[in-house]
């Protein structure tokens, strides 16, 4: 009997230990570890016409692994900015990027306020997307052997209409700051290029119905469309070790049992 209380005292620490590795609290929002998708909404630039423009702009993660973010956290938002993406050559069909990178920010209460179609422009969604506390930043990771980051497909790249998807790689920028920075560094997407990267970014955009006409093309939300985002979630070294110190509870239970 008392053996029999040992193995099920021992698998319901496994449990309770694979339930902290499985997910990852940071900042009181609450993800999976393991592979994870994010998806999002995207808001940019659409002035990318020659060599040397740069890409930049902003969104929000409306949910991870197919879960609302709003189911992950009490009362959060998940938001973001991106830049620095400069144009190293363009066509009609394509655009290359260099460069590049992406910051999310963590907001609660007043911080929890990204909107669209606000009294203040696309400067009032920015200001909005950047508020709270930095969540984790990324840095663009090459594609190619010219060391391009990001590329942009689909018709009329370089007029006020374009409109297509874009694909792109990425990497935990240590240096930026973040609170959940650890958490992502996992180097689990394979590369062709600079080894392997941390996320994989595609992307959908277009200028058919812009958030603010007024400020086309050169605002900061002449185009719009969707994100997705894949990831290795690493889980915290703590609760790793709780779970194979389970793992080795259930093992010498077994083992005297076995005797």
């Amino acid at each position: 009997m008392r053996k029999n209380v040992l193995a099920i005292a021992a698998g319901a620490f496994l449990l309770g230990s694979t339930g902290s590795v499985l997910a990852v609290t940071i900042g009181g929002l609450t993800l999976p570890t393991g592979p994870s998708f994010l998806a999002g909404q995207i808001y940019e630039t659409s002035s990318v016409a020659s060599i040397g423009d740069v890409l930049a702009g902003y969104g929000k993660v409306d949910s991870i692994g197919s879960t609302a973010v709003a189911d992950l956290c009490a009362g959060c938002e998940l938001t973001y900015a991106f830049g620095g993406y400069t144009v190293s050559s363009i066509s009609a069909s394509e655009v290359r990027f260099s460069g590049g990178w992406v910051k999310f920010y963590l907001g609660y209460g007043a911080d929890k306020d990204f909107s669209t179609t606000n009294p203040g422009g696309s400067a009032g969604d920015l200001a909005e997307a950047t508020n709270g506390t930095l969540f984790l930043s990324l840095k663009g990771h090459e594609v190619d052997v010219a060391g391009h980051t990001f590329i942009g497909t689909g018709v009329g790249i370089g007029t006020v209409t374009p409109a297509g998807f874009g694909t792109g790689l990425a990497d935990v920028d240590t240096s930026a700051g973040g609170i959940a920075n650890a958490h992502f560094n996992a180097s689990a997407i394979p590369a062709l290029f600079g080894g392997p990267a941390d996320f994989e970014i595609g992307s959908s955009f277009s200028a058919l119905h812009p958030v603010y006409p007024s400020e086309c093309p050169g605002g900061a939300a002449c185009l719009r469309g969707s994100v997705d985002l894949t990831v290795t979630m690493v889980p915290e070294p703590g609760s790793y070790a709780l779970w194979l110190a389970g793992l080795a509870a259930i093992g010498f239970i077994g083992r005297r049992r076995q005797r």
